[in-house]
């Protein structure tokens, strides 16, 4: 640009000297010549001669000179205003271009920015974020009042704020609430420092729209408060130890979190089916005195247990479902309560109330019915826990009572056993006395016996007949005492296993006979029937001959004794097995349980001497083969074998079941109420070949 400007400086000054030359030549020069001169700069060289020519040459030089400088100073100073003109037009492009990038970058800013005067406290300028975040022109901002832009108390905390920047240069505020022009409330997070725009001194800030994570936050936060009251009040439920002092502490903690200003809790009354206030707070005595005179089944609480929906309303002194005066009179207004259930029942109520217009939103009333549902819970758990607590009760004391009644039974066994040791030694007694009794009147019986026998061969043909039959009851008195020591020797031999038994094979069919005809001719005297049936054939029976035949003529004896004349006795045998026998373990095990706990099996006979007496109480049937068990009334005692319901000694039938049971077999007795009696005798045979894999089996 210098080059440029010299260059048209040079040309300039070339112009001008030309110009010169030709004025001097003008000065000179005819008319014509001068204004050829003027008109054409190749004429200037031919005018300047011309001046020379004509002698006025020097003064038209200074002449020109002074011109050509005037000429050349008016030009520099032109081309100095042209370049001066040019750098502030530069310059003012640049502050132009400056303007609108600081325009275009506030205007663009995502943020929402703002100038304001610190003097004056005037919104200077606000970008077009602003505009949009509030709704307002930045002209419509400038002309609202503070009290317009922010609602409630946040006019003060904008104050607040702008006094910090002032004095610190810098301010934050997480939560302004702005009002818009909508009128809906925006929540902003400011920031502001105090700075230079230009030569002004302002307050710039940037405010940025957070009234969703504030709500977030609030949600939050209160979704925390209500898991905070739903946490405490499992922990106490959890933690409780009396149904009142838990509904109290969970009642409180619902007013102070839904901060009203008092309420109360009611719990069903199972019996009478009415509600019984079993918790309050903040509920004066006169308007609990009004509450009890309210009929049961009426009012708010009594429609939320029946209906197990929660009631509220917004002013209870125009509600007509209000039916206590003295809470009208109180001034309750807002009122909420909610059905306590459990498993869809409803087991009390739960209401709050407040003095204003206080009415709970929808989350509000979800969280309490929630609550409800955990308390409900809780009561129907406390009842269950009271009625397990007096089920607990119950069981210790009838704990208690058994081990008292065991104490007792302990103390009665320990007797028992007393006593069974004492029987037991009065039983060894007896049978050591038997055993010694036996065997000391055995010497004297034989001197008896021997004397009487000795007197009645060489005396006989001396004595009279009234001698002869005093003799021969002695004998007969003799032999009868012989009889009875020789039993009771063999019952004490029975009981200590002292006995000696034979291992022979035994014709059980012989022996029946020899019975039969040891007995044919009482049979005869008491005109008493008589059968005998066939043994089984092929039976072979292993034992001692002699006292089989004693067994079986002893279970005759006894059938001859109890069997009127006129009647029947038959003899009848059988084979039976054990397996058979082990169905009916429970009728016959009580007359001899070890019989079906040492037999291991295999073939029996069953021999059965029934008769049609006069049969056996069923009381008696066990009882029949104890040890003297018919000595009874001792008058009634008898010695006589054949004498109709004469006792004996009362050996027979213990002698019975030892020697059969010293076979390893079993006997038990049978007798219908109407009369009659069956002893059964069960022993252990071999089957012959015939009988090898037949009926037996």
């Amino acid at each position: 640009m210098i080059a440029a400007s010299e260059k048209i400086s040079h040309r300039s000054w070339s112009a001008a000297l030309c110009m010169a030359l030709a004025l001097c030549g003008v000065l000179t020069a005819t008319g014509a010549q001068a204004t050829e001169a003027m008109l054409l700069p190749e004429s200037a060289g031919r005018a300047l001669h011309i001046a020379f020519a004509k002698g006025a040459a020097v003064p038209t030089l200074l002449l020109g000179l002074l011109w050509l400088w005037q000429r050349r100073r008016r030009d520099v100073l032109d081309a100095g205003r042209a370049d001066a003109q040019r750098q502030a037009a530069l310059a003012l492009r640049d502050l132009d271009q400056s303007r609108r990038r600081f325009q275009q970058l506030l205007d663009n800013a995502g943020d929402a920015i703002f100038f304001i005067d610190p003097h004056t406290g005037h919104l200077l300028q606000v970008n077009r974020q602003v505009e949009n975040l509030l709704g307002y022109t930045e002209a419509e901002l400038r002309a609202l009042a503070l009290c317009d832009l922010f609602p409630g108390n946040h006019e003060r905390r904008y104050l607040r704020f702008m006094h910090q920047v002032m004095r610190h240069g810098y301010a934050e505020e997480p939560n302004l609430h702005f009002r818009t022009k909508a009128g809906q409330r925006l929540i902003g997070a400011v920031h502001a420092r105090l700075g230079d725009l230009d030569d002004l001194r302002v307050v710039h800030g940037v405010v940025r729209d957070v009234t969703r994570e504030r709500l977030s936050e609030q949600q939050l936060r209160r979704k925390n408060r209500e898991l905070t009251l739903l946490n405490e009040i499992a922990r106490r439920i959890a933690g409780h130890r009396g149904l009142d002092e838990l509904l109290q502490a969970i009642l409180e903690d619902v007013i102070n979190v839904f901060e009203a200003h008092g309420g109360g809790i009611y719990l069903a009354d199972r019996p009478g089916g009415g509600l019984q206030l079993a918790a309050h707070r903040n509920i004066a005595p006169d308007i609990l005195a009004d509450i009890q005179q309210v009929p049961q089944g009426t009012g708010m609480a009594a429609r939320v247990a029946a209906s197990g929906r929660p009631q509220s309303s917004a002013d209870l002194r125009s509600d007509p479902r209000l039916r206590s005066q003295a809470i009208r009179a109180a001034g309750w207004r807002g009122f909420q309560a909610i059905p306590l259930s459990a498993k869809q029942q409803t087991v009390g109520v739960l209401f709050l109330y407040h003095r204003d217009h206080r009415v709970l939103n929808r989350d509000e009333l979800h969280l309490l019915v929630a609550i409800g549902h955990q308390v409900g819970s809780a009561i129907q758990g406390a009842e269950l826990y009271e009625a397990l607590r007096w089920q607990n009760r119950l069981t210790e004391a009838s704990n208690r009572e058994l081990k008292r009644s065991r104490r007792q039974l302990r103390e009665n066994l320990d007797q028992a056993q007393r006593h069974n040791r004492e029987l037991a030694r009065l039983e060894r007694m007896k049978s050591n006395f038997m055993a010694l009794a036996s065997h000391e009147l055995r010497t004297p019986l034989t001197c008896i016996l021997s004397g009487t026998q000795l007197l009645g061969q060489r005396l006989d043909a001396r004595l009279d007949a009234e001698e002869q039959q005093l003799l021969a009851a002695l004998a007969q008195g003799g032999e009868r005492l012989d009889q009875i020591v020789r039993d009771m020797l063999e019952a004490a031999r029975l009981e200590s296993n002292s006995i000696y038994l034979a291992r022979e094979k035994v014709d059980l069919h012989q022996i029946l006979l020899e019975v039969q005809g040891e007995f044919q001719p009482i049979l005869q005297e008491r005109r008493l029937g008589f059968e005998l049936h066939a043994v089984p054939e092929g039976v072979e029976l292993t034992g001692d001959a002699y006292h089989l035949q004693r067994t079986f003529a002893r279970l005759l004896e006894n059938a001859v004794k109890y069997t009127p004349a006129g009647g029947g006795i038959e003899i009848r045998s059988r084979l039976r097995c054990f397996a058979e026998l082990h169905g009916e373990r429970e009728s016959l095990g009580r007359f001899s349980p070890a019989f079906f706990q040492d037999t291991l099996g295999g073939p029996l006979v069953q021999v059965t001497v029934a008769d049609s007496g006069i049969g056996i109480p069923a009381e008696e049937q066990l009882r029949v083969f104890d040890k003297f068990y018919e000595l009874g009334n001792i008058e009634a005692h008898s010695t006589s074998r054949t004498e109709f319901g004469g006792k004996g000694f009362g050996l027979g039938l213990t002698l019975v079941k030892g020697m059969v049971e010293a076979h390893g077999g079993m006997v038990w007795v049978e007798s219908a109420p109407a009369g009659g009696s069956a002893f059964h005798v069960l022993l252990p045979v071999v089957l012959g070949p015939t009988l090898r894999g037949g009926d037996a089996s």
